[in-house]
C-alpha cells in the first residue's frame, strides 16, 4: 500500500511539473483574449485572485475552530484557531498591500510587510508545536473516509508541488510581497501534508500500529515545525538586512 502511494505521488509530481508547459500552450491559444492576456501577464492580479478564496477559507476555519474550542474548552481547537487566524492575518495584509501598490514599486513598505510575515510565521510555529504535541502525545488527528483521504492526498501533493514551483518562479518579479505570499502558501502546504499523514495513518493503519504512528508523526511534525521556523527566521533576517541597506543608501544620498 505504501509503495502504491509513493508511485502515485511520483506520477502526480510528474504531471505537476508539466503544468507550466501546458500553461504556455494554453496562453498561446488564448493570446487574442485581452482579459486572459492580462491575467497571464499580471503576477499581482494572479496573486490577488489566489489570495481571495484563501482569505475566505482561513477566516471560516479560524472562526469554526475558535467556536469549537470555546464550546469544548480544548487546547487542540484553540491551537488550530490560532494557526488559521495567523494565516488569515498574513494573507489579509498581503491582499491589502497588493491592492494599494503595484508589485515592486514600494520596496520599503513591502520589506516591512515581509518582516511582519516572517514574525507571524515564527509565532505560528508555537501553534504548530502544540498541534504536533497533541497528535503525538494524545493520538489526536484527522479522520476521514478512505476515498476522501485519497482525494485529499491528490490535492495536497498538487498544492505542495505548485507551492515549490511558485516559490522558484516568483524570484524574477523582485517583489517581497509576492515572495511572502508564496512562502505562506508553502508553509500551509507543509502543514497540509502533516494533516494528510494523520488522516492516512488513521484510515489505513491498524490498531496495533500506535507506536509506529507516534514515531512517524513526531518525525514529520518536527520537520514541518523546523521548516516553518527556518522560513520565518530567514524572512525576518532578509527583511532587516534589506531595510538597513535601504536606510544606509538614503543616508549616503542625503550626505
Amino acid at each position: 500500500v505504501y509503495a502504491a502511494y509513493m508511485l502515485s505521488a511520483y506520477g502526480l509530481t510528474l504531471v505537476c511539473v508539466r503544468i507550466p508547459a501546458l500553461t504556455r500552450g494554453v496562453r498561446r491559444l488564448t493570446g487574442k483574449e485581452s482579459r486572459l492576456n492580462r491575467y497571464m501577464a499580471d503576477a499581482g492580479l494572479r496573486a490577488r485572485l489566489t489570495l481571495i478564496p484563501s482569505v475566505a477559507a482561513n477566516g471560516g476555519y479560524a472562526l469554526l475552530q475558535l467556536g469549537m474550542g470555546i464550546h469544548g474548552r480544548s487546547v487542540w481547537y484553540y491551537a488550530l484557531s490560532a494557526y488559521y487566524g495567523l494565516l488569515l492575518l498574513m494573507r489579509c495584509a498581503l491582499l491589502l498591500e497588493m491592492g494599494r501598490n503595484r508589485l515592486g514599486k514600494n520596496l520599503r513598505g513591502e520589506y516591512r510587510l515581509f518582516l511582519g510575515c516572517g514574525c507571524a510565521l515564527a509565532a505560528m510555529n508555537a501553534a504548530l508545536a502544540v498541534i504536533v504535541s497533541y497528535m503525538v502525545g494524545q493520538n489526536r488527528g484527522f479522520t476521514h473516509h478512505p476515498i476522501t483521504t485519497i482525494a485529499m492526498a491528490a490535492y495536497t501533493f498538487y498544492t505542495l508541488t505548485m507551492a515549490v514551483i511558485n516559490m522558484v518562479r516568483c524570484r524574477r518579479y523582485n517583489s517581497p510581497v509576492l515572495s511572502a505570499a508564496k512562502a505562506i502558501s508553502l508553509a500551509a502546504a507543509l502543514v497540509s501534508m502533516l494533516s494528510l499523514e494523520t488522516a492516512m495513518l488513521n484510515a489505513f493503519g491498524g490498531a496495533d500500529e500506535a507506536v509506529f504512528r507516534r514515531i512517524m508523526l513526531a518525525a514529520s511534525g518536527g520537520v514541518v515545525c523546523l521548516a516553518v521556523l527556518v522560513m520565518g527566521l530567514y524572512m525576518m533576517a532578509r527583511a532587516v538586512k534589506e531595510l538597513r541597506r535601504m536606510k544606509k543608501g538614503v543616508l549616503d544620498y542625503d550626505a
